[in-house]
């Protein structure tokens, strides 16, 4: 979800991106006096399978190739082949993409003919969970970036839509494909403020729902909590994840270079709450915050940001404890993921970003990797969950 201040050099472009468009009507969702958990209930729209980017069983974006190339700490090179992990049709993934219509006249997104950015975005961050689920992926209208950059009014209007789309979709699936199953919530940025609006309707308030939440995963979003408790804030009953294999609990976090002077207008609590950090590498088994695995894939928009990667021919790249991230706070009541680059003496491998860059540097810091640099422990902390059902 970017913040307008980080996107303010943009804004004098709107003017010649034309007005704003009108706004399209909100999908119908469940009807009044429908119970969770919605058994039964179809929607006009989501029941067309071609309204999904992904769902199980089927030759889509979720089941791209998963290969990487290990860059060892040696300087050697081993291609680490993606393996289908047991326990992978007990659980459920519903994941929310972010914001990938960059169009600067505020709208909604409403063509689906090119899927490309989509797809792009669900490759890099949710199709290596089915490993440990099925993945569930919407379409949806989502507001475009020029949303952002108007009145938090104008902004919220836009996003009213395409929360009715996402609430549409998971109202569908909860009522024709869930059969019983615990459900994992993904998202990032416009994608975790959708997630954070299906926790606030259907799981804070509903214990039956909160029985089915195995994890949420609002990756780069605002949530709030508390200071110093795991609820209040953005959630009434739903906690932030605080104990080992703790199920039916939040996992957010924004990161940022580590050293660097965060403006924590970019992300300010409310008075009296602080935002949500949670370093995924230390909530299962402490590692002093060190990324497993950092999994980076490569295609025409990233090649040329990335360092290090001449012949490799597989679609990903990973490292292993190369980043390491800690939960910080800042000013104002911010709290965020600080990433650090970890270089041994004997480590000879080379840099594959420029973290110093304006790239990352800037009002939103590393948010375009949020959930590069620790998906592996992503993915960890649903397999863990995932192996501990019954």
């Amino acid at each position: 979800m970017p913040s307008v201040r980080a996107l303010a050099p943009l804004v004098a472009l709107v003017a010649l991106a034309g007005c704003a468009q009108p706004l399209p009507p909100m999908s119908p969702g469940p009807p009044p006096g429908l119970a969770s958990p919605f058994t039964g209930y179809e929607s006009p729209h989501y029941r067309d399978p071609a309204a999904w980017l992904c769902l199980p069983g089927r030759d889509d974006a979720c089941a791209a190739d998963l290969d990487a190339t290990e860059l060892a700490k040696d300087g050697s090179r081993v291609v680490v082949r993606d393996r289908q992990a047991p326990g992978s049709d007990k659980v459920d993934c519903f994941y929310v993409y972010p914001t990938v219509d960059l169009s600067l006249g505020p709208a909604n997104h409403q063509r689906f003919d090119d899927l490309a950015p989509m797809t792009r975005a669900t490759v890099a961050q949710a199709a290596r969970f089915r490993t440990t689920c099925r993945l569930f992926v919407p379409l949806y209208r989502q507001a475009t970036i020029g949303a952002y950059l108007r009145s938090p009014a104008t902004r919220d209007a836009y996003l009213a839509v395409a929360a009715s789309d996402v609430v549409d979709a998971f109202v569908h699936y909860m009522g024709t494909m869930n059969g019983g199953r615990k459900v994992v919530l993904i998202g990032h940025s416009q994608g975790a403020e959708m997630v954070r609006r299906l926790l606030e309707r259907f799981f804070d308030g509903d214990p039956g729902m909160r029985e089915r939440l195995l994890l949420a995963l609002p990756i780069g979003g605002h949530l709030e909590v508390a200071p110093g408790q795991t609820t209040g804030g953005s959630f009434a009953n739903l906690p932030v994840c605080s104990r080992p294999g703790e199920t039916g609990c939040v996992v957010g976090y924004r990161s940022f270079l580590a050293g660097i002077d965060v403006d924590p207008a970019s992300d300010l609590p409310a008075p009296g709450s602080e935002t949500v950090c949670v370093d995924p590498a230390d909530l299962d088994a402490p590692r002093q915050g060190v990324f497993s695995r950092a999994f980076v894939p490569i295609e025409d928009g990233t090649r040329g940001h990335l360092h290090g990667i001449d012949g490799v021919t597989t679609s990903w790249v990973m490292m292993r404890d190369r980043y390491a991230g800690q939960c910080v706070a800042g000013k104002g009541g911010l709290h965020y993921l600080a990433v650090t680059e970890l270089a041994a003496p004997d480590d000879r491998r080379g840099s594959l970003f420029e973290l110093g860059s304006r790239w990352f540097t800037g009002k939103l810091g590393l948010h375009v990797l949020d959930f590069q640099f620790a998906q592996g422990d992503l993915v960890d902390l649903v397999a863990r969950r995932v192996a501990a059902l019954p």
